[in-house]
């Protein structure tokens, strides 16, 4: 009698015996053992099957641990941050050059005595100290610490560990050795070190608004969400005036970037010194003039977000959550992808809401079994 050859399982595949190599006691054994269930299908199966589709959506974890560092020293008890630092490192009591309505944000009595200047010149505005650098060190920490368990869960999603991922073009995920990849990526001047000088700029000189120094409260969600949505409008907007105000502003600016037709995670900010300081620094800076009652915790929450997601959506693979995102308007590594490859299209990152409005947004599903792949 002829029967019909079917495909391995997963579990299948991986024995390393067959059939006919087993004993007779192993056979008898293996035909007491979990007797299929009604329907011909074994509760190993279906044990297998459900890992199969729950193990993609861990990847979910990884947008509240954008948020550890800010969570761990507000919601812990060990690890609260009064108790981990110095009462002086993040509280004024009095001094006459605050507003005293802000009780905190710490001063950096080295750092003032130097800005002040040793001499005790009249020259110097004595108004203006610099602050305490362990919200900035923190905030810097934030966006470190929520990278790092993005990297670890990047590599595991993208050597399918946690189930089968696709490429997002057809012609396939480029190829590139991680380790160079993610050195290339930590050491761009134009990307996280360039960042950096910004934060550490503006934080120690006192150039952003005053509660953003406060470490009273905890994360204000509404006003994260406020931060995203306001730093990606005034990016769409530097992004589309990159590419149509003038040929060479495009060239020496945001063009370096556009040389990945086919972007991976690692080609976020790989690109110019000129296109971050437009697209990049310029809509933080607004951003934090515009929404300015953050305290502390709520910048380090918006900036750990936004550095990650912008991230998130060069990848060269797609996500499981891409799908509801698109729904709602939210951006995606597809929705990037079709600005890499096309160029007019889908000037925002982080939202398409912009680009819905201006006419500039290409759904991905436009170009399905053409350039992209199916279901991206």
């Amino acid at each position: 009698q002829q029967l019909k050859e079917t495909p391995s399982t997963d579990d299948e595949s991986s024995s390393s015996c067959s059939e006919s190599t087993m004993s007779q006691e192993e056979q008898t054994n293996s035909l007491t053992k979990s007797p299929p269930a009604e329907g011909g299908v074994s509760p190993q199966s279906r044990s297998s099957g459900m890992t199969r589709h729950i193990l993609p959506w861990l990847g979910l974890a990884i947008w509240p641990l954008m948020l550890f560092l800010p969570l761990l020293l507000n919601h812990t008890y060990k690890y609260h941050y009064s108790v981990v630092f110095p009462r002086t490192w993040y509280t004024i009591h009095g001094e006459n050059w605050l507003d005293k309505s802000i009780e905190e944000g710490g001063i950096w009595e080295w750092g003032t005595e130097i800005y002040r200047g040793s001499n005790g010149s009249d020259n110097v505005d004595n108004n203006k100290p610099l602050r305490h650098p362990l919200g900035l060190s923190l905030g810097i920490s934030a966006v470190a610490i929520g990278h790092f368990f993005l990297l670890i869960y990047f590599r595991l999603h993208q050597q399918q560990v946690l189930g089968k991922t696709t490429p997002i073009q057809r012609r396939g995920a480029v190829q590139y050795v991680y380790s160079a990849a993610l050195k290339n990526h930590l050491s761009q001047p134009g990307g996280f070190i360039l960042l950096g000088l910004y934060l550490t700029f503006t934080w120690i000189f006192d150039l952003l608004p005053p509660s953003y120094y406060s470490f009273s409260g905890g994360i204000q969600y509404t006003h994260v969400a406020l931060c995203l949505i306001c730093q990606d409008f005034v990016q769409f907007l530097m992004h589309h005036l990159e590419h149509v105000a003038h040929p060479k502003m495009y060239r020496i600016s945001h063009k370096p970037h556009h040389k990945f037709t086919n972007p991976k995670l690692f080609d976020a900010f790989d690109g110019s010194v000129p296109d971050t300081a437009i697209m990049i620094l310029t809509p933080l800076f607004v951003t934090a003039h515009v929404v300015r009652t953050c305290n502390v915790w709520t910048y380090m929450a918006f900036g750990s977000s936004y550095a990650n997601w912008l991230t998130l959506i060069h990848s060269e693979v797609t996500f499981p959550w891409e799908t509801a995102f698109r729904r709602l308007g939210l951006g995606t590594a597809a929705d990037h992808h079709v600005h890499h490859k096309f160029f007019k299209y889908n000037f925002g990152h982080l939202f398409m809401w912009f680009d819905w409005l201006a006419g500039t947004y290409r759904n991905p599903r436009e170009v399905w079994g053409k350039e992209f792949n199916e279901g991206v």
